[in-house]
Parts: C-alpha cells; structure tokens; sequence
C-alpha cells in the first residue's frame, strides 16, 4: 500500500512540475531581452542612466542600485573608472513582446 501511494504521490509531482514548466516557458517566450548602446551626455550619472532604462524595463521591478550594477557588469572598464561625456555604455533590459 505505501508503494501505491508513493507512486501516486510522484506521478502527481511530476505532472504538477511539467504544468509549472509550460506554464514558465509560456511567459518566458513573452519578454525579450533589448540590448542598447547610449553614449554619455554631459551632466549624466551613473544612477541617473539606470533609472532612465530602469524604466523601460517592464519584466519587474528592480532596484535601481542593481540596475546600475548590471550596467558596471556589461562595462567592465567602469570598474577603473566613472563614466564621462561621450563614452559608450552597453545596456539591456526586458520588454514584454505584444502579440
């Protein structure tokens, strides 16, 4: 009788966790990643460029001291320096595909 029962319990799991699988791979395929370039005007900061494509991201919501780190992680030479006019940042963020 235990044997029965386990067996039932783990089918059950299994079914629940394919469920839950489709069910992220359905809302994954509805958000792409956007990767942009944005050359640094005058007057700009580092957190003032993150709250401005913290934004445009419409996966979830973020703090704007991770978004910011998340650009430092794509620009590793921000990790010598700050950032000045003209200078070219690579940025990304998650937009929600309309279908």
């Amino acid at each position: 009788m235990r044997k029965v029962v386990m067996a039932m319990m783990m089918a059950a799991f299994i079914i629940c966790a394919s469920n839950i699988t489709e069910a992220a791979e359905l809302d994954h395929r509805a958000w792409t990643v956007v990767h942009v370039s944005y050359q640094v005007q005058q007057g700009d900061t580092l957190e003032s460029i993150a709250k401005k494509y913290m934004q445009k991201n419409t996966y979830g919501a973020r703090e704007v001291n991770e978004f910011r780190e998340g650009i430092r992680e794509l620009n590793e030479w921000l990790l010598t320096r700050d950032i000045k006019p003209g200078d070219i940042l690579r940025i990304n963020y998650w937009e929600k595909i309309d279908k």
